[in-house]
């Protein structure tokens, strides 16, 4: 699993533990301890105890030990990654050689698009086999 995918799960799980049970734990937690240690240090400790949970869940989200600089690199080898798998040259070419083909071809396209954006991706293969 990817480092990023692991911390979003990580703040996924710390939502979770946040929003989604929160009421029904304190509840119960509460009842059960306030028999034993009463009703004040009840509240207190289960509160303490989801106080940490929700740190331990920011901590591994926002990982405050890691340098910017590692990010920073991680965000421009990842951006070039993705630039590099965009086929410039080819499109480039296509536009130089049919100028006014690939301009009504971008014309129907983003119509379609409007109009019936399931049917846009089968109007666009259409025209780049065309073209090739």
């Amino acid at each position: 699993m990817d480092a990023t995918k692991g911390r979003l799960l990580a703040a996924a799980v710390g939502i979770l533990c946040g929003f989604c049970g929160i009421l029904a734990l304190m509840t119960a937690g509460v009842l059960a301890l306030a028999a034993v240690i009463g009703m004040t240090a009840a509240c207190f400790l289960v509160s303490s105890i989801l106080m940490l949970i929700s740190v331990i869940m920011m901590y591994l989200f926002l990982k405050p030990y890691r340098p910017s600089s590692e990010e920073i690199d991680d965000l421009e080898d990842s951006t070039a990654d993705a630039l590099a798998d965009l086929p410039f040259d080819t499109l480039k070419k296509l536009v130089e050689k049919y100028p006014v083909s690939v301009t009504a071809g971008a014309l129907i396209l983003g119509y379609t698009l409007v109009r019936d954006p399931k049917a846009a991706t089968r109007h666009a293969q259409r025209l780049l086999l065309g073209l090739l």
